[in-house]
């Protein structure tokens, strides 16, 4: 497996081990201790998936295997220094290189005139009370991890988060207000299909 196509689950996987051979389970108690969820979608098929080819590819060994009583045996992990080589390299380009992502929401907005106008703004204020919601949640935690003394840079990924939905909020909030005020003005396609709307009257009045 080379460097290049570490999954994110794979580098959370090595960061775990590079500090103490683990068997699995530890590895996802670890994980959900520390919330890695924040950063990937963390189960545990594709976490035993990833433990599996990381093995086959060199990137960690097998320690031990032991069973604890009735216990079902457990095999014990480390990681090699192809591993922490291969670790190395990826995190260090993903760090120094920026990549085009394809998130939905700028998606959303490039199709946004095809719905109907009123329908629009309403799914823009149901998106922006959503990321309201969302920012106190990031802020609640940032002051529990900062209360509890644990290193900035170990919760960084969230001030990020909070700074990224600030910004997507901002935008989302000057959009609806352009569209309000009528500096951008509705398009209207000659020839083209009805636009699409699910919104009724009654909707309407509960945003907003």
């Amino acid at each position: 497996m080379p460097s290049g196509s570490l999954t994110p689950m794979a580098l959370a996987v090595l960061e775990t081990l590079h500090e103490r051979p683990r068997h699995p389970y530890d590895i996802h108690q670890t994980m959900q201790e520390r919330e890695v969820w924040r950063m990937l979608k963390l189960t545990t098929g594709s976490l035993y998936h990833t433990i599996e080819r990381l093995a086959e590819s060199g990137l960690i060994e097998v320690v031990e295997t032991s069973r604890a009583g009735r216990r079902p045996e457990r095999t014990t992990y480390r990681v090699t220094e192809a591993g922490v080589d291969a670790f190395a390299a990826r995190l260090r380009t993903l760090v120094a290189e920026p990549v085009t992502e394809y998130p939905l929401y700028p998606l959303a907005v490039g199709f946004l005139h095809e719905l109907e106008r009123d329908d629009a703004l309403f799914q823009l204020r149901r998106r922006t009370i959503a990321l309201e919601a969302q920012l106190a949640a990031d802020r609640v935690l940032e002051t529990r991890v900062g209360e509890l003394g644990v290193h900035p840079l170990y919760f960084s990924d969230v001030e990020l988060r909070r700074r990224l939905r600030e910004a997507e909020l901002a935008f989302t909030r000057d959009l609806i207000n352009r569209i309000e005020t009528g500096q951008y003005t509705w398009p209207h396609a000659v020839g083209a299909p009805p636009r699409l709307s699910l919104v009724d009257e009654g909707n309407q009045e509960s945003v907003g």
